[in-house]
């Protein structure tokens, strides 16, 4: 008897916050049913609609964009959620001054690198700005030697390879996790040798991403008690314990240095630590630049070195392009910029594999889209589906087709710019979009001209891994053979 008047305390308690809540939110609701979106239940929304497998619930969200348009609403509970297709309005929305704040997804992310630059928070920009020296033309440049001399050691490794297929991915992971170690960390190739913790944090680095992944998409783990009992949570501590020791050594071995370093050749790091940022704080941010900048250029220089092997025409195209500009053993940052076909591919790499499927932000001000015609309200989270905004045939030819032709000048005049992000847009977009370009562009020019790539099968049957970022789900698996026409 107890149990159920118990029961029926909860039940009308949870209907009376119901009704509260609705009779507080009166505005939002309203404005919410200005846009399409489908029917939400009492206090659960749409929730229901997204208890399904991670990888299926992005494919929900392209359903409703068929369904209803560039524009849908749905509830989380009695969290409003917008998403938005129409590239003019994500525009607007990335490079307004009241959408600068993260959405709720990016707080899964905190443990491992706090509320800063890569998921907000009340001092990204404090973080931005004195790490952007790092990232500037400048330093790039300076960059360069060791760019060329790690794309090297990778092009010697792949020389070694024989004629079977492998997964060129972990390969190029070790040339980029270098790169970034020697640069934005400011690394000498002895202190990379000392690091214990390296290797283990390079190997465990997707599956701190899978675990972030899962939590932040199936609902029952952010429960506390159940995120424990499935032992989530014992992994997560390990992963975390793993990447403080690995981030205190770096930082350890550039207080030792810091003394003796002119300002010109100053790493990320060193910014941190001399502007006077807790210990914590200098863990997080330079955990977050470091992953992100070694992982996604890896992904995105594998991707590149896939598509060539699937494309030899395309691959011929470019080590010709390189052969002609190349006359030394090094490209200036103005030459790379100049081939053409390099840059096309690259591109396409960027389109079909999306640094970000998904981004959030939280409207901080009351903000209108669609010339007026809808007002999304303070505290309503949008999403921009980059994934579904470059596959969208309203702006791309054959959206699911490999087409590196696509991005030739002649072929973008007609189509609206606005509907290729993949570096994001406004205060809020990728600080090392420069970086990872110059990276990874100097990586294929290096692979390429010593080796020779290919592949079996088509590009396009491929199956995809859609999560956090978009990626090949068996791998990146190719062939290699050392060129005999030097």
């Amino acid at each position: 008897m107890d149990l159920l008047k118990g029961c029926i305390l909860s039940v009308v308690l949870i209907i009376l916050y119901w009704f509260l809540w609705r009779r507080r939110n009166k505005r939002v609701l309203m404005l919410a049913t200005q846009l399409p979106g489908p029917t939400a239940l009492p206090i659960l929304g749409n929730a229901l609609m997204f208890m399904t497998k991670p990888e299926e619930q992005l494919k929900k969200i392209a359903a409703l964009l068929e369904q209803y348009g560039d524009y849908i609403r749905f509830w989380l509970g009695p969290d409003l959620v917008i998403v938005i297709k129409d590239p003019n309005d994500i525009r607007c929305l990335l490079t307004s001054n009241k959408m600068n704040q993260k959405g709720p997804a990016y707080d899964y992310m905190t443990p491992f690198i706090g509320k800063g630059i890569l998921t907000g928070g009340p001092k990204w920009r404090v973080y931005r700005k004195i790490a952007n020296p790092s990232y500037n033309k400048k330093s790039i440049e300076t960059f360069k030697d060791v760019f060329n001399e790690e794309a090297e050691a990778l092009t010697n490794v792949l020389k070694r390879r024989d004629y079977n297929i492998f997964n060129v991915y972990f390969d190029v992971l070790q040339c980029t996790t270098r790169s970034v170690c020697r640069t934005l960390m400011g690394l000498s190739k002895d202190d990379i040798a000392e690091l214990k913790h390296l290797d283990e944090v390079i190997h465990e680095t997707q599956n701190i991403y899978s675990l972030i992944f899962i939590k932040m998409t199936r609902w029952w783990l952010q429960i506390p008690f159940i995120y424990w009992l499935t032992g989530n949570y014992r992994k997560q501590l390990y992963y975390q314990r793993i990447v403080d020791k690995l981030i205190t050594e770096i930082i350890e071995k550039r207080r030792k240095s810091l003394s003796n370093e002119e300002n010109y050749g100053m790493s990320v790091v060193d910014r941190f630590i001399l502007n006077g940022l807790s210990e914590n704080e200098i863990k997080l941010e330079s955990f977050a630049l470091f992953t992100t900048s070694q992982e996604a250029s890896a992904k995105i220089a594998s991707g590149v070195l896939l598509f060539l092997a699937h494309l030899p025409e395309w691959q011929s195209k470019v080590y010709e392009e390189i052969v002609q500009v190349m006359d030394d053993d090094s490209l200036s940052e103005d030459q790379i910029r100049g081939l053409q076909n390099l840059d096309m591919v690259y591109k396409e790499v960027l389109r079909y594999l999306s640094i970000a499927a998904l981004i959030q932000r939280t409207v901080e001000e009351d903000v209108t889209i669609s010339n007026g015609k809808f007002t999304l309200p303070s505290g309503t989270v949008v999403a921009i589906p980059i994934h579904e905004v470059h596959r969208d045939s309203r702006f791309w030819d054959e959206p699911l087709k490999i087409k590196p032709e696509r991005f030739h000048p002649e072929n973008q005049k007609n189509r609206d710019p606005n509907a290729f992000i993949p570096f994001s847009l406004g205060a809020m977009d990728c600080l090392g979009r420069v970086y990872a370009t110059t990276l990874i562009k100097t990586i294929v020019i290096r692979v390429l001209r010593h080796v020779e790539l290919s592949a079996e099968g088509k590009l396009e049957d491929l199956d995809l891994h859609v999560a956090i970022s978009v990626k090949f789900a068996k791998g990146y698996n190719l062939r290699v053979r050392p060129r005999t026409n030097k």
